[in-house]
């Protein structure tokens, strides 16, 4: 093999790996963001002063006659605000939900009520925070507000 020949071969070597190298770390970057886990992407809760009304969420995830799973939160001294989104201005009394289902982030919530769809045979965790407008958990003594319930679909008969 001639040098001009190694020379290009060492060229292509170096060109290939410098972009493969960018490209997984831009993928690792995204994921990070986005995250499939949700949880680690905003660890640092939020908390609410011992002289703020404290935000709470409750909630019930039922079947309804459709067939399909419907969840339902009722909160208090907490107003959904999808208008504020990704804003810098913080308050411990407004933001949006995160819902989870079996640890995943699945969507955001900016109300009362969100259609699961139909869910396949098997248990599910399913598990709504409440987050600031710019994403973070909202936390009280440590705690992260949070409704969690947990639903068994049975196969069709």
């Amino acid at each position: 093999m001639s040098m001009d020949g190694k020379i290009y071969r060492s060229l292509s070597f170096i060109i290939i790996f410098s972009f493969v190298t960018v490209m997984l770390y831009l993928h690792n970057q995204s994921s990070h963001i986005t995250g499939t886990n949700h949880l680690t992407a905003h660890a640092q809760p939020y908390e609410v002063p011992d002289t703020y009304p404290i935000p709470t969420i409750n909630g019930s995830v039922i079947q309804d006659q459709s067939g399909s799973w419907l969840l339902k939160i009722k909160t208090e001294n907490f107003q959904f605000t999808p208008e504020k989104i990704g804003s810098t201005d913080i308050k411990y009394n407004e933001g949006h939900a995160h819902l989870f289902i079996n640890g995943k982030k699945v969507n955001r919530i900016y109300g009362q009520y969100y259609n699961l769809d139909y869910l396949k045979p098997g248990t599910y965790e399913v598990k709504v925070t409440l987050n600031t407008n710019d994403h973070r958990f909202l936390s009280i003594n440590g705690e992260i507000v949070s409704f969690t319930e947990t639903i068994k679909v049975a196969k069709e008969e």
